[in-house]
């Protein structure tokens, strides 16, 4: 099953693209039920060993793993329900976006040494644009295009730490790669890795592409934009980069200092904005802040590996769920009914850790982690004070919901993943022997953050008004400065030296180039995606021919 789960995704892109009818129309149907093999893993079985693909990659699952095969399971398979159902009919390359990252996400997932996971992120990375870009608007192509820039500069940093790591380890299994005599060797790829990351977490102030091309993609694909595929930027950190062998108080402290940040400017940002998935792509943000600050934790010392990680993915399951669910309510008019409004608001208040909700016990899990690594008091207190922004930001998300009352039907996908949010991550944490029975203190601490929400938003809602900030924010002056920068190039090209360089044809030659070049940039993840199977292929062969 653990090969299936790999395989299937890649065969239905190929009925899709190359056999088309009957077969392309039953591999969408199968789009809700593939995913569903990832939870295979969850029954036992021993790694699988591909010794001739790509240097050899190994395929498991161990305790890191497992909520992240958990949220892709239910989170893809759920928004696959919907997209099945209300996509059908989307271009070739939306579903083929959709396999091919699903494809990637699994080997990410499942991947125990380097050259597996590096593959199946690389791939995930560069196939999520044929999702972003399936509008074929403007804009669409704009946030395609701000995508791709983000995901080569961090696939830049990657592939540098990547190929250091291989250069000194070979093609390393992760728990190799924790051992105390490997942690010199770390140091440098770890910061190329934590910056390459980032850039997949929206980490501020990498991450005014994601309220891009979040939500300019459709619902279903939104979902897993936001819910799943941020997550394996954490899978990678935990992989790639572990606090292990590296301990510092600077580099804690700054990693923490910038989750901190991250946090409430996610959520600054988000109240600006007037699209309810624009608001849940800085939401996102927002959270990638507090996995980041519960990453420092293994920096920062006292918390052990183990503990960071199994705390990190009890977050990721909670918010890819709950998060997913909120992105499958924009196509069902949550405002349309008071039961509509109670499952985006369930969701909302679980991501604002409201008590008893599966955020209360990741954001609990996350406050004790921080507690064991050393951190200040004040430092909790700050942390706490991070539900009540949530809140704020999710208060803004549910009266733009509210608003919409279109006749769009409610799919059965949204309420099941609204449910899974609450209770999957509290099932996991019994599975695992290390759930306890909130107390009074507990309550009361994840209650009064709520409470303050309450009343900044009957203060903030009477006296304040946010400024209007283009979507993807930063993103607007940095686009000026290129196209300046670009402008006066071009301009200084014709006369230095006294060359003579003549320019596009037409009253605005660089437009026309850059138009061109935009073109030229939308086949990029094709392009990648082809060289990427040359190479396997090569790779395969080459090593099938060295066979007696």
């Amino acid at each position: 099953m653990t090969a299936a789960a790999v395989l299937l995704p890649p065969l239905l892109a190929v009925l899709l693209v190359v056999v088309g009818g009957r077969a392309a129309r039953a591999a969408v149907w199968l789009a809700s039920l593939v995913p569903l093999a990832l939870l295979a893993p969850l029954a036992g079985g021993e790694p699988v060993q591909l010794d001739k693909v790509i240097l050899g990659m190994r395929l498991g699952a161990d305790d890191v793993s497992l909520p992240f095969l958990i949220l892709t399971a239910l989170g893809w398979g759920l928004a696959g329900w919907l997209a099945r159902d209300r996509l059908a009919a989307a271009s070739r390359g939306f579903w083929l976006g959709w396999f091919l990252s699903l494809t990637g996400m699994a080997l990410t997932a499942m991947a125990l040494n380097l050259s597996a996971f590096y593959v199946g992120y690389v791939t995930v990375s560069l196939s999520a644009y044929l999702m972003v870009v399936e509008a074929r608007t403007a804009a669409a192509f704009r946030a395609g295009r701000v995508y791709l820039v983000m995901a080569v500069a961090g696939e830049a940093a990657i592939l540098s730490a990547v190929l250091i790591i291989a250069g000194r380890f070979g093609n390393v299994e992760f728990a190799d790669l924790l051992a105390p005599e490997a942690a010199a060797g770390r140091a440098v790829p770890a910061a190329l890795f934590l910056a390459g990351f980032a850039v997949k977490l929206g980490i501020i102030p990498l991450h005014f592409w994601l309220p891009l091309a979040h939500p300019i993609a459709p619902v279903p694909a939104s979902a897993i934009l936001s819910g799943v595929i941020v997550k394996a930027g954490l899978l990678g950190w935990l992989r790639l980069a572990p606090g292990a062998g590296l301990e510092g108080r600077s580099a804690g402290t700054f990693l923490l200092a910038l989750g901190l940040a991250t946090a409430f400017g996610g959520v600054v940002l988000g109240l600006t904005q007037s699209r309810l998935k624009t608001v849940l792509a800085y939401s996102t943000v927002s959270q990638m802040g507090l996995v980041l600050a519960g990453f420092s934790a293994g920096y920062l010392g006292g918390a052990s590996t183990a503990l960071v990680a199994a705390t990190l993915g009890l977050f990721a399951l909670h918010h890819a769920l709950n998060k997913g669910a909120l992105f499958l309510s924009a196509a069902c008019a949550p405002g349309a009914s008071r039961l509509r409004l109670g499952l985006f608001a369930a969701s909302a208040l679980s991501l604002s850790a409201a008590p008893f909700s599966s955020g209360y016990l990741a954001k609990t899990a996350l406050k004790d982690t921080l507690y064991e690594a050393g951190v200040p008091g004040i430092v909790i207190t700050v942390l706490a004070l991070s539900s009540a922004a949530t809140a704020l930001l999710l208060w803004r998300a549910f009266r733009i919901a509210a608003a919409d009352t279109s006749d769009a039907a409610l799919h059965p996908s949204w309420p099941v993943l609204a449910a899974a949010g609450w209770v999957v991550p509290w099932v996991w944490v019994v599975s695992q022997g290390a759930a306890s029975v909130p107390s009074l203190a507990s309550t009361w601490e994840a209650t009064w953050p709520l409470l303050l929400a309450a009343g900044l938003v009957l203060v903030l809602a009477r006296w304040v008004r946010a400024p209007e900030v283009p979507e993807g924010d930063i993103v607007v002056p940095l686009e000026r400065v290129v196209g300046a920068v670009v402008g006066g190039a071009a301009a200084a090209g014709r006369t230095l030296g006294g060359l003579r360089v003549t320019p596009p044809a037409g009253p605005s030659g660089l437009g026309e180039t850059i138009g061109r070049t935009e073109r030229r940039l939308r086949h990029l993840p094709v392009t990648g995606l082809v060289l990427l199977g040359a190479g396997v292929t090569v790779w395969l062969f080459m090593r099938l021919i060295e066979l007696p």
